[in-house]
């Protein structure tokens, strides 16, 4: 008698069990339809089969096939512990799966996808004009932006010339070593550029919509930060002048940046007959002052491989190098060719105007000048 009793107790524990499985309860959803769809399951392990089916559609299995799989692997095993009766660590496990699901295939970040850009000597030039770029080294007081009586003489560099040529404007550029974090840098570097502009703008009477203070705080560094003299060197204040007249007739204080305008038939390093003025205004400028060196940078579009690209610019810089020698009598010793490929790009290269802007010549002209 008790046998069968304990055998009726056994079928309804049973029926009970089963009927709770085929209409569900509360925190119970019915399982997806290759899971067998009847039965219900605790929410958090049909959330995770839902998240698989998105990732799914989305085409991540075949985008990172491993990684989706080990976040399949994990679910079914949540519904094999769920089955073992063990509840919470299933629920445990497909909430853990969820969270690598929502991960897969993360974008990459730009840096990984493209070179970053490295510090140029010298900020590009307007089409149709130079730049005239003076380095001024200005130590400050920690944490202050006034200028020092001892750095009044520096500053004149620029607001003489920017007086002497009044079609000029300029912006003035803060930078800072990588002391102290990267927000507090970029605000200090604003304000020490702003003081630079004020002083230019109250003692020479520069107007003051000839000017902009820019600050770029450790982002741009031209030296080494792990030295002392690194640091010395990144913390500075750039003067970048542009100027919209003959450069033959003007001596820059400090450095001088020429964009060429040249075109180049596509893979050809062959310098074309009509682009021999655009070179003429280096080699004139480098005969009038002997003192100074310059380097012919090459860069090219995303047109090609990286590597060849890089080939095609040096190849180029070289030519032009070559030309300055052969023509006007530069000494080698004074040219250096360097070419960077796709890797500073002043434009985007989706489109053939952003492309051509990217095919060009810059000729960097350091200014030693007695």
């Amino acid at each position: 008698m008790q046998a069968i009793t304990a055998k009726r107790v056994f079928l309804f524990v049973i029926v009970i069990f089963s009927m709770s499985l085929m209409v569900g309860c509360s925190g119970m959803e019915k399982r997806p339809e290759y899971r067998g769809g009847y039965l219900y399951y605790p929410t958090a392990l049909v959330n995770a089969d839902r998240a698989l089916d998105e990732a799914r559609a989305a085409g991540k299995d075949k985008e990172c096939p491993t990684e989706f799989n080990a976040a399949k692997d994990m679910v079914d095993r949540a519904y094999e512990l769920y089955m073992a009766c063990n509840t919470q660590g299933a629920i445990d496990m497909a909430n853990e799966a969820i969270g690598k699901i929502k991960a897969l295939c993360p974008a990459k970040a730009v840096a990984e996808t493209e070179p970053p850009l490295e510090p140029v000597p010298a900020a590009e030039p307007t089409p149709g004009l130079y730049k005239y770029c003076v380095t001024l080294h200005l130590d400050f007081d920690i944490d202050k932006a006034d200028i020092k009586p001892q750095f009044h003489d520096d500053i004149a560099r620029v607001g003489d010339f920017m007086k002497k040529y009044p079609t000029t404007t300029a912006t003035i550029e803060g930078h800072t070593d990588n002391i102290a974090s990267a927000e507090y840098n970029m605000a200090l570097s604003q304000r020490r550029a702003e003081s630079v502009v004020n002083y230019l703008a109250d003692k020479f009477g520069i107007d003051r919509s000839r000017l902009r203070a820019k600050g770029y705080g450790l982002t741009r560094p031209i030296a080494d930060n792990s030295t002392d003299e690194g640091k010395q060197q990144n913390r500075r204040i750039e003067a970048i002048i542009d100027c919209a007249f003959d450069v033959t007739e003007v001596k820059p204080p400090d450095r001088l940046c020429i964009s060429l305008q040249m075109e180049f038939d596509s893979g050809k390093a062959d310098i074309k007959s009509q682009y021999r003025d655009e070179i003429a205004k280096v080699g004139e400028y480098m005969k009038k002052y002997p003192t100074t060196t310059a380097t012919i940078e090459g860069h090219t579009d995303n047109v090609g491989s990286a590597e060849g690209n890089m080939k095609l610019s040096q190849q180029r810089a070289e030519n032009v190098v070559a030309y300055l020698v052969k023509n006007f009598g530069i000494d080698r010793s004074r040219l250096r060719a360097k070419g960077y490929g796709s890797t500073r790009r002043i434009a985007y290269n989706n489109t053939p105007e952003g492309r051509q802007k990217n095919r060009r010549i810059n000729a960097i002209v350091d200014c030693v000048l007695q």
